[in-house]
């Protein structure tokens, strides 16, 4: 179930960016353009709109806190889970010619990171 929120949370984020020019149009290129794959930390830290510097051992510091107390709690649940299941939700990516875009999973990168996880399984959605 979780798969469908994060899903749609990336299909709304597509739209908001006007990646797609509406929310079927970002619908039908998550469901058939999208490929499950894995990328590597350093490759996460490449993304177009992914700030590097959360990949430290305080991602989230006092003073850089977008969502407040709820950034942390995010990341310790994922990294609970990442423990008791080995994994989470892939993220999602949007990629055009040389452009890898964030679409949700900020979070879930994080968690993977300071499990000392090398890779993060993610869904890539290529468009020409």
């Amino acid at each position: 179930m979780e798969t469908l929120w994060t899903m749609r949370d990336s299909v709304e984020t597509a739209v908001t960016l006007k990646l797609f020019s509406s929310l079927n149009v970002a619908s039908y290129n998550h469901i058939f353009n999208s490929k499950l794959e894995s990328i590597t930390i350093a490759q996460c830290r490449e993304l177009d709109n992914f700030n590097p510097e959360r990949l430290s051992k305080e991602p989230y510091p006092v003073h850089d806190r977008p969502r407040g107390q709820a950034d942390l709690d995010s990341v310790l649940q994922l990294r609970q889970k990442i423990r008791k299941r080995g994994l989470v939700d892939p993220i999602w990516i949007y990629q055009k010619g040389g452009v890898n875009i964030l679409l949700d999973g900020a979070h879930r990168i994080i968690a993977h990171y300071l499990e000392n996880k090398r890779v993060v399984p993610c869904y890539i959605i290529r468009v020409d």
